[in-house]
C-alpha cells in the first residue's frame, strides 16, 4: 500500500517576516485571550452533549521559520513547563522526513469542557503568555491543529522504552462505519508483522477538523523499523483489504524532544 508522502518546504521574505513578527508580538497576549475566551462557549455545548466522556485528543502541527528552529526549540526546552502545568502532553516531536521544520505534539483531554477550562487559564497566566508566547509566536510560520478520538476497538498502548515515531495520515472515503474495522484489522496485523521492533501506539479517527481522517502513531525501535513497517502493510492482507477506502495518505517520522514524555 503505497503511502503519499510530502515534504513541506518553509521559506519567507526577511522584510515581510519582520513586520510580521513585530505585529504578532504585539498582539500574541490579546488575541491568546480572545481566542480561548471566544471558544469557551461552544466547547463546553458540544461536551454536554455528549452521551460518553471519553477522552478527546488534540493533534497539533507547528511549522517554524528555518531561521528559528533551533531558537525555538531552545525556547520550548527551557519553558515549555510553564504549558505542562496546565495539563500534560502524550508527546511532542520534530520532523525528521515528510515535513521540515516542524513540531508535531497530541495532547489528551477529558473532554471539551476540560479542553476549555485548560485553554481559559493558559489564556490567564501571564508567565506562560509573556515568557513562552510572545517569543514563540514570532517564530511560527504557520499552526494547524485536529480533534480526535480513539478508534472504536482501540486504546492506547504507551511505549515505557526509547524509540523513533511515525504518524500517518490518512484521508478515508466514506463514514467511519464503512472503513472503521478494516482499519483496526490492519493496525492489528501490521503490529503482529512487525512484533519486536515497532508498535501501535494509538489509532484515532478525526472530531472536529479534517473529516473521515485518521491518525495512526507508531513507535519504531530505530529509523530502520519505518521501512519494516512500510513492507509489511504492502504484504499483510489487511493493508490490501484497506486501500480502497483510502484517498490519500501522508506519513512523517518523528524524533522526539526533550520536553516529551514519550521518547
Amino acid at each position: 500500500m503505497g503511502v503519499l508522502r510530502v515534504v513541506l518546504v518553509a521559506g519567507r521574505s526577511m522584510g515581510q517576516g519582520q513586520r510580521r513578527s513585530t505585529w504578532i508580538a504585539s498582539q500574541a497576549q490579546n488575541n491568546y485571550r480572545s481566542i480561548s475566551t471566544n471558544s469557551s462557549p461552544s466547547q463546553q455545548s458540544v461536551s454536554s452533549a455528549s452521551v460518553s466522556q471519553k477522552p478527546v485528543y488534540e493533534l497539533r502541527t507547528y511549522t517554524v521559520y528555518p531561521d528559528k528552529v533551533i531558537e525555538y526549540l531552545k525556547l520550548t526546552r527551557d519553558l515549555f513547563h510553564l504549558r505542562t502545568t496546565h495539563s500534560k502532553p502524550l508527546g511532542f516531536w520534530t520532523t525528521e522526513i515528510g515535513g521540515l521544520n516542524q513540531v508535531v505534539h497530541i495532547w489528551e483531554y477529558e473532554s471539551l469542557k476540560h479542553r476549555a477550562g485548560v485553554r481559559a487559564r493558559l489564556a490567564g497566566d501571564t508567565e506562560w503568555l509573556g515568557q513562552y508566547v510572545s517569543k514563540a509566536v514570532t517564530m511560527w510560520q504557520g499552526q494547524d491543529n485536529a480533534l480526535l478520538t480513539l478508534l472504536p476497538g482501540t486504546e492506547l498502548n504507551l511505549p515505557t522504552g526509547t524509540g523513533v515515531y511515525e504518524l500517518q495520515i490518512f484521508h478515508m472515503h466514506g463514514a467511519p462505519g464503512v472503513w472503521s474495522r478494516a482499519l483496526v484489522e490492519y493496525v492489528r496485523a501490521c503490529g503482529g508483522a512487525c512484533e519486536g521492533s515497532s508498535v501501535s501506539v494509538g489509532a484515532w479517527g478525526s472530531v472536529l477538523g479534517p473529516l473521515n481522517m485518521v491518525a495512526l502513531l507508531w513507535q519504531h525501535q530505530d529509523q530502520d523499523g519505518y521501512l519494516a513497517l512500510s513492507e509489511a502493510s504492502n504484504t499483510v492482507k489487511e493493508g490490501k483489504a484497506l486501500v480502497p477506502h483510502i484517498t490519500s495518505g501522508h506519513s512523517k517520522l518523528l524524533l522526539p524532544h526533550a520536553v516529551s514524555p514519550l521518547q
